[in-house]
């Protein structure tokens, strides 16, 4: 079969399809062969890369509906009725509309089931133990994902339809297929052949008829290169697989050395998500020293950097400080002394303690009925930064050791179980001192929420006050400094980490005349020791706490303190008990930390689970934006195919008021006009005959003869007396209509 003809173009030969059809005739075949190259050109771009990460879904409902989809499609773009065209156009963009309004959270779940799909590919890949997962509004992940991939392969019909509709471009639909694959053949995942073969035939189809110059007229060829490009992708691919098997090809291929070089930064996003590939604007965790970031997100890399064994006592959070903050100064907090005046290491408190301690163990109970107990926490350090000790609370400077193997020191503390009377001191002004830069913002808070009681009911009602209207996030974007640090998440950002919560929360205490301060440091909390830690065997319990526990004797526990464990929280001082711990931040999930110690670790209940850092907190805000943008699209859309058809009627009823000889005049300049667009050897013409005698050599065909030519030149020439006639223009108008078939078909 002949399927490439030469033409001449003025002096220029060009290779341009045959004509594979009768002018004006709808052709079914062809609109088929058209949706098949677009339904292989998605489906095997979508499917390839769900396969190669073995993601499930329902490949028939995806097949059949993505197939459908781009049938009605060409076979409305097959009709050449442009009106048919734009009604089709805005019908299945209003059910696109429908969709995604009416399915936000089932679409929104199967995108990040996916994107938890690839961290765990890219974890198991780089050996990484724990990174991002997002948690699902919808858990039905294989429903979720086919709706998703519904909704993506949609996106990618409408968008060749329109790109394959006048000429084809191999390059584009490269960029727009392949790309995807690059993420599966890093981790070297390999998609199912079926896809594969899908892609390389389409691929095949737009080179061949790119090669032949096609810039129109691409769905008449279709029928005939289609099955050739399938035949020969399958054959070719089948040859490969014989010649290269997966073994010969590793062998003769080396690893790649840009890709060896980038793992590090797979590594981040394995662990982070796709905010690690844009690491501007981002920063690590750990003790800043007071300072407070302005960078768009926090990035933990979930690396231990501390390691810490002791034994648990009760449910409450363990707290390990490392810096102690005095004074805002906008971007940073001065660091307090350790000692009195400002007591950064709670002297006063820890005395009592011990106090109360050393009473209680020289009773006949042993101190069990004191209220207070003591313990030894060994605190060693892996990747934390050297400038600062991590001590737990309380705690005896005089009596810790350096650890036998160097790394780290044992710190013997008295936790905070029970109230202890504390005596008075003397408390600096400086932690009653609101500054300027945000004493409107904070008077603003204040006025707002109303808060008043005594110290402990301020704490909870703060606490409260942050957990109803502020959002926790590691994302809070940038901030340029203008209004300060405080100010701009009291009043405009309203979400940011622990560091704007603990810096806020200060500022509110001062001004309700609480005095508060800043404290930076680790902690971890009871939960995150019965599912992370790991008992120490062959260790006394009695050598590392004795005197009251409320939980009961438990045992010696390891864990290790990745970076994401890095906190902010705040010290009131309340007369009559010093220092007192409050942590302002919003917890990210509501966890019940009661169950029994010993339930827990002798059912295996410990061991190591991942980060979750699923934050949707736009979820609602979405949906119903979404949903009320649906109906404003359809509603305008409406409108604009009303205003549309009035414009049309309007013209059709102007036209039908003009004389024939004038309306002969008007179709023929749209004639003119439409040929203009597509040749430019057309617009050198300059008399109506030789127009016409190349109209009747280009596809007009017979029906401009001699008559025609004459009855056209009476119509522009003649006196007022011999104009034209309806027959006439309405020849015109079929005449530009074959035209353009020819031009498109």
């Amino acid at each position: 079969m002949r399927i490439f003809g030469k033409t001449e173009r003025g002096e220029q030969a060009e290779l341009t399809l045959i004509q594979t059809r009768e002018s004006g005739k709808y052709d079914f075949f062809a609109a088929l062969s058209k949706a098949l190259l677009v339904f292989m050109l998605v489906y095997g771009a979508l499917g390839g890369f769900l396969s190669a990460f073995d993601i499930e879904c329902s490949r028939g409902t995806c097949m059949l509906v993505l197939f459908g989809l781009s049938l009605v499609l060409s076979a409305v773009y097959e009709s050449r009725r442009r009106w048919l065209i734009n009604l089709a156009s805005l019908g299945i963009f209003a059910v696109y509309l429908y969709i995604a309004a009416a399915n936000y959270w089932v679409i929104n779940s199967g995108y990040y089931a996916i994107l938890n799909r690839l961290y765990e590919t890219a974890r198991n890949y780089l050996d990484v133990e724990s990174g991002m997962e997002y948690s699902l509004a919808v858990e039905e992940t294989y429903a979720t994902v086919t709706m998703f991939a519904l909704f993506l392969g949609m996106v990618g019909v409408i968008l060749f339809n329109i790109m394959l509709q006048e000429r084809c471009s191999l390059l584009r639909v490269i960029l727009l297929t392949l790309t995807p694959y690059a993420v599966p053949l890093y981790f070297d995942r390999s998609p199912d052949l079926l896809y594969l073969i899908f892609l390389l035939s389409g691929y095949l189809a737009v080179a061949i008829l790119q090669g032949g110059n096609v810039r129109g007229g691409l769905s008449g060829q279709l029928r005939y290169v289609l099955p050739l490009a399938v035949a020969v992708t399958a054959l070719a691919v089948r040859a490969a697989a014989l010649l290269f098997p997966e073994a010969a090809y590793e062998r003769a291929v080396p690893k790649n050395a840009s890709k060896a070089a980038s793992e590090e930064e797979m590594t981040r996003f394995a662990q982070y998500g796709l905010t690690a590939m844009l690491r501007q604007g981002s920063a690590g965790v750990g003790v800043s020293g007071g300072r407070l970031s302005r960078s768009a997100s926090l990035m933990p890399t979930y690396e231990t950097v501390l390691t810490v064994r002791y034994t648990p006592y009760d449910y409450n959070p363990v707290y390990l400080k490392a810096y102690t903050g005095k004074d805002y100064l906008g971007d940073r907090w001065s660091e307090a002394g350790s000692g009195l005046p400002d007591d950064g290491g709670m002297s006063a408190s820890l005395e009592s303690r011990k106090a109360r301690y050393e009473a209680g163990n020289a009773s006949d109970d042993g101190g069990a009925a004191s209220g207070q107990g003591r313990g030894v926490m060994e605190v060693e350090k892996a990747d934390a930064d050297d400038s600062y000790e991590y001590r737990p609370y309380y705690t005896d400077g005089g009596a810790s050791a350096e650890l036998s193997d160097g790394q780290g020191e044992a710190y013997v503390y008295y936790p905070a179980l029970t109230a202890v009377p504390v005596p008075s001191q003397e408390i600096p002004a400086g932690y009653l001192t609101v500054p300027d830069s945000c004493l409107a913002a904070v008077r603003e808070v204040c006025g707002e929420a109303a808060f008043g009681g005594t110290p402990q009911e301020v704490a909870a009602q703060i606490a409260a006050y942050f957990d109803e209207n502020y959002d926790y996030t590691l994302r809070p974007g940038y901030y340029f400094g203008n209004p300060d640090f405080i100010s701009h998440f009291l009043l405009e950002s309203k979400k940011g980490y622990c560091a704007h919560f603990a810096s806020a929360a200060v500022m509110l205490f001062r001004q309700m005349g609480i005095p508060a301060r800043y404290a930076e440091g680790y902690a971890f909390s009871y939960l995150n020791v019965v599912e992370n830690g790991e008992l120490v065997e062959h260790a006394a319990y009695g050598d590392y706490y004795d005197g009251y526990s409320p939980i009961g004797e438990t045992a010696l526990v390891e864990l290790d303190i990745p970076d994401a464990y890095a906190h902010a929280w705040v010290e009131i001082y309340v007369e009559g008990q010093g220092w007192l711990v409050v942590d302002p931040t919003p917890a990210r999930e509501q966890q019940e930390g009661t169950a029994s110690f010993w339930e827990v670790f002798l059912s295996g209940g410990g061991g190591n689970t991942g980060p979750d850092m699923a934050q949707n907190n736009l979820g609602d805000y979405l949906e119903g934006a979404l949903g009320g943008a649906g109906y404003a699209l359809l509603g305008l859309a409406a409108l604009a195919a009303g205003g549309l058809a009035v414009l049309r009627l309007r013209r059709m009823y102007r036209e039908s008021r003009l004389s024939d000889r004038e309306r002969t005049k008007l179709e023929y300049g749209r004639l003119q006009a439409a040929v203009r667009r597509r040749s430019r050897e057309y617009g050198g013409l300059r008399t109506l005959r030789e127009q016409l005698m190349w109209l009747r050599g280009h596809g007009a065909g017979e029906e401009i003869d001699e008559a025609f030519t004459e009855a056209l030149y009476r119509a522009y020439f003649a006196g007022d007396a011999a104009g034209g006639d309806t027959a006439l223009w309405r020849k015109i108008r079929r005449i530009r209509r074959k035209m353009r078939l020819r031009g498109r078909g």
